[in-house]
């Protein structure tokens, strides 16, 4: 657990020093204007929901903050996750996928674990269905 936490901060890390090299490049300030285009930046542009069921995921964990759903290919990978207007939502460890013949599991969406019905709705509302992810390759 420890050697996640390390991890995903060090990711952090990266990404805002990988940030800060595009404002220097483009001699703009680093803001969440619509100056950063995220898919020249790696991003995928995903559908997004929100799921709220509790149990076991696909990795043999439990749903808990912080952690999302998608393809099989991306158990143990990172999501950096924002708007489609450059709003950071969140940075989610994949340890789920969806249901057999979804589009969470095929890897079209992303499904992001919150503990109720209103953190839910809050999510979809901010969202409206769409982000932009970046993976990040996990450990294992």
């Amino acid at each position: 657990m420890q050697t996640r936490i390390i991890k995903t901060i060090t990711i952090l890390i990266a990404v805002c020093i990988w940030a800060l090299s595009i404002g220097a490049e483009r001699n703009e300030p680093l803001q969440n204007d619509g100056h950063i285009d995220f898919a020249e930046a790696g991003f995928q542009r995903m559908h997004t929901t929100a799921y709220i069921l509790e149990g076991t995921t696909a990795d043999g964990g439990h749903t808990r903050p912080y952690i999302c759903a998608s393809s099989i290919d991306h158990i143990g990978d990172v999501a950096i996750v924002y708007t489609l207007e450059g709003d950071y939502l969140g940075t989610y460890l994949c340890t789920d996928t969806g249901r057999e013949g979804g589009g969470v599991r095929a890897g079209r969406v992303l499904d992001v674990w919150r503990k109720n019905m209103t953190q839910a709705t809050s999510y979809m509302k901010i969202t409206n269905g769409e982000c932009w992810v970046l993976w990040v390759e996990g450990e294992g």
